[in-house]
């Protein structure tokens, strides 16, 4: 079974907070893409609910803000304790994508230990 993913997606290690309603959880981003991001959670996510995530972009003082809404959601597996989803930008302003954007890119094209 092949993947369904439209977009290139590229692996990051992020902090970020997400509100949902009146609850608040820390979250970890594993991955962006053009359409949305993936997620770790020691709290459950369900499909379908509205979120606010802010996160910020290493080296820039200005937190991003967007909102998004949960696309899918896994329970943990036995080795492991975070649920997994995903969530697609619902409402992200073109200028904060390019700045998750412009970071990701300078990771991937200048890997960690590369002198420059």
């Amino acid at each position: 079974m092949g993947e369904k993913r439209r977009f290139m997606r590229f692996n990051v290690l992020m902090d970020a907070i997400c509100r949902t309603g009146n609850s608040m959880r820390k979250l970890k981003i594993n991955n962006f893409s053009r359409e949305g991001l993936g997620v770790l959670s020691r709290e459950c996510m369900n499909p379908g609910d509205q979120v606010e995530i802010e996160m910020s972009v290493p080296g820039d003082n200005m937190p991003v803000v967007f909102l998004g809404e949960v696309a899918w959601a896994m329970s943990p597996e036995a080795d492991n304790q975070n649920y997994r989803g995903g969530v697609r930008f619902k409402d992200i302003k073109n200028s904060d994508r390019s700045r998750i954007l412009g970071y990701i890119y300078q990771k991937w094209i200048m890997p960690a230990g590369v002198a420059q």
